[in-house]
């Protein structure tokens, strides 16, 4: 917690640029308007191997004099093809228990699973009280397969402080209270369905030249009722612009659960058979588990919590207009 403290509290020691607010003076000539982002990213694979990745993120933001709206919608899906089998040609019969001596097959795929789903669309709104505070509300909905988060809700409302806001530099840091409502896609007893909490965050943006610009957001959110229950989503990313509406973005995304959900998994036993008295058949053989080799003893089903740190790198061509 530490660290994300100074993570959030880092930005009071960076101060603004003696410069006219940008949006301020769209507003006053007229230029004001909307502007909208959107990353684009795809990777397909045959073969061998077939997969298709596809990623989308768009944008929308609108800065008048003293308010600024902002829109954004992002997506993952990650699709993988089963291994290739031998598949019996059909029309063949044969009885329950029998193996047939001759099989007509043909090389063929099963189906394709999903791999990684992750989406999220939310939207906030910020009204500037002076040069160095604000006032903001926002709302979020995110699922994440992999995570065991089936659908997430997240209200917030609060104030902040605007460190720094030129053309080339602008920071901020906001601190609030939210109200989440999640299903998880296995009931755990340990997190709350809905719960109050306090929200904190931060938004940095850095044009470096007229073709690099960096961008880094952070988002935490920790449950009042149980202060264990917290998650944290940081966004790092590096722009280049190739011309005047199109762009090569890389960005690296975490997505942490102090507490994660919980997921349905096998209990497997890898055994070796023990045989104290050294003669075969005389009822006192025992099966004994151990690390590797041996044979696979399935015990059913048990539960485990899953990994808490969630990492996704893009790589999108942006459009910017």
């Amino acid at each position: 917690m530490a660290l994300i403290a100074c993570l959030l509290l880092a930005p009071a020691t960076v101060r603004a640029q003696a410069a006219e607010r940008a949006a301020e003076a769209a507003e006053e000539d007229g230029t004001a308007r909307w502007s909208n982002s959107t990353e684009l990213s795809a990777v397909r694979t045959g073969g061998n191997s077939e997969t298709q990745t596809f990623g989308f993120r768009n944008t929308l933001r609108r800065n008048w004099a003293s308010v600024r709206v902002l829109a954004r919608v992002e997506g993952v899906r990650a699709r993988t093809s089963s291994e290739r089998i031998l598949q019996v040609a059909p029309g063949l019969r044969f009885r329950p228990g029998e193996r047939p001596d001759v099989l007509e097959t043909a090389v063929a795929r099963g189906p394709g699973t999903s791999g990684v789903e992750q989406y999220f669309a939310g939207g906030r709104i910020r009204w500037r009280v002076s040069d160095r505070f604000f006032w903001n509300a926002g709302t979020s909905w995110d699922r994440n397969d992999e995570a065991g988060i089936r659908n997430r809700y997240v209200t917030f409302g609060g104030l902040g402080n605007t460190w720094a806001d030129g053309e080339t530099v602008s920071l901020s840091s906001s601190y609030g209270i939210s109200f989440t409502a999640r299903e998880d896609a296995e009931p755990d007893p340990a997190r709350d369905d809905r719960f109050g909490g306090i929200r904190a965050g931060s938004d940095y943006h850095h044009r470096i030249g007229d073709a690099v610009e960096l961008d880094n957001e952070a988002a935490l959110n920790v449950n009042l009722l149980s202060m264990s229950d917290y998650s944290l989503a940081l966004t790092s990313a590096v722009g280049v612009a190739m011309s005047e509406h199109l762009s090569l973005r890389v960005s690296v995304q975490h997505l942490y659960e102090h507490t994660p959900a919980l997921e349905d998994t096998g209990v497997v036993a890898r055994v070796v058979l023990v045989d104290p008295d050294g003669v075969a058949g005389s009822g006192d053989e025992l099966f004994e588990t151990v690390a590797t080799g041996g044979a696979g003893v399935d015990f059913g089903m048990g539960r485990i919590r899953k990994r808490g740190l969630d990492v996704v790198f893009r790589t999108a061509l942006v459009i910017n207009f």
